[in-house]
């Protein structure tokens, strides 16, 4: 897929650069899960990008969906916000939608960690998170704000959509966002796959708890690397 890449992309994944056969340069990010994701979809579907960060995988879901189908990308981080909007103008991508809000298990007002990318994090604004009880980034640079934080749930029901399917990449808040998605998952069965990293409140893999949350909702789940690839039963 062609695309317009902001510079600020490029300066962010300099370990996903390469060169084809043509010496043309190409860059190969979250490949696998964008491909998984878009042959789950057709044209006019909805799909939402939880955790959208820059927008790389917002760009395969918004072409497979087409201009009769939408993408909601979630993010609050605000530098990451500008560059994907910058990068969904620059192609012309009139069907996603940036919303500026964090998807938890509750409707509330958090504090968020913005981790500046520096020589050493190049990536580091790609992971910043919501504040959890202790947390204290030592990163110099970093900076905090009040973000809204919604459910799942809310979102959906707000705007009367039916999600088919849902990437999510939200650093350690996987089961609390699942959780504020019951009802959703319940009744649209939308395919997901989800970046597992280390759970917030327990410090072990968000796995432990999101394997049997799924589960008991109807999903088959298969692990590849990080990703979890989580497809309803009836489907």
């Amino acid at each position: 897929m062609d695309l317009l890449v902001p510079v600020e992309i490029l300066h962010l994944y300099p370990h996903c650069f390469h060169l084809d056969e043509d010496q043309k340069p190409v860059y190969w990010v979250e490949t696998r899960q964008s491909d998984w994701l878009c042959d789950k979809l057709n044209p006019g579907d909805i799909a939402l990008d939880i955790g959208a960060a820059f927008g790389v995988i917002t760009a395969a879901l918004s072409k497979k969906v087409g201009n009769t189908g939408r993408v909601y990308a979630f993010g609050p981080s605000r530098t990451a916000q500008t560059i994907l909007q910058h990068f969904s103008t620059l192609n012309n991508r009139q069907n996603v939608t940036v919303v500026p809000k964090a998807i938890s298990e509750r409707i509330e007002h958090q504090e968020f960690f913005e981790y500046t990318a520096n020589n050493e994090l190049s990536w580091a604004s790609d992971a910043s998170s919501l504040v959890f009880k202790d947390a204290n980034p030592t990163h110099e640079g970093n900076i905090k704000y009040t973000v809204e934080v919604t459910t799942l749930d809310d979102f959906v029901t707000s705007l009367e959509i039916e999600p088919k399917a849902i990437k999510m990449d939200i650093e350690g808040f996987e089961l609390y966002a699942l959780q504020g998605g019951k009802e959703t998952l319940k009744k649209y069965t939308p395919h997901l796959c989800i970046d597992i990293h280390q759970d917030v409140k327990t410090g072990e893999s968000a796995l432990i708890g999101v394997e049997p949350y799924l589960q008991e909702l109807g999903y088959h789940l298969e692990m590849e690397g990080h990703a979890l690839y989580c497809t309803p039963y009836k489907s």
